[in-house]
């Protein structure tokens, strides 16, 4: 085992000592910052193309969403520090609400394109609001806590 980075406290969610949940948290935070440039290029161009590619964005959010979401359970279920820690929980809730606002953003949109300037619009930045509350929360488990990081990092 490397001594320089572990991935938490007994944790599995790892391919060769990389961990899983950041590896994969990349494709829904683009995808669902994509939904939400779309919708604002589909307002401002009011071409059904933008809407089209907000409606795809959000269905691809929402699978790559639910498989990092099952390594981060993965990750947080084999850390005990992690389930310790007040924002691990809440980094965990926010993502749910994430991916249950982006379900709902698509059931919204699946007979009329045209609620995006209603409420598709809102739902899409509510979202993406969270995905940087989440990002930090995040962050703050990894950078201040530790979690998925030796203390012998940066001591090479």
């Amino acid at each position: 085992m490397d001594p320089h980075y572990s991935t938490g406290s007994g944790t599995t969610a790892a391919i060769k000592r990389h961990p899983i949940h950041p590896m994969l948290v990349s494709l829904p935070i683009g995808f669902l910052i994509g939904a939400l440039l779309s919708d604002i290029a589909y307002i401002l161009i009011e071409d059904l193309f933008w809407a089209q590619a907000s409606f795809w964005l959000l269905i691809a959010g929402l699978g790559s969403g639910v498989l990092a979401g099952a390594a981060g359970i993965w990750e947080f279920s084999g850390s005990k520090r992690a389930r310790n820690l007040t924002i691990g929980w809440a980094h965990g809730i926010v993502n749910l609400v994430v991916l249950g606002l982006t379900a709902y953003n698509i059931i919204l949109r699946l007979d009329d394109y045209t609620v995006i300037i209603s409420q598709g619009l809102i739902v899409s930045g509510v979202t993406a609001v969270l995905l940087g509350i989440s990002g930090w929360l995040g962050g703050e488990l990894v950078f201040r806590h530790g979690i998925g990081v030796s203390e012998n990092i940066g001591r090479q």
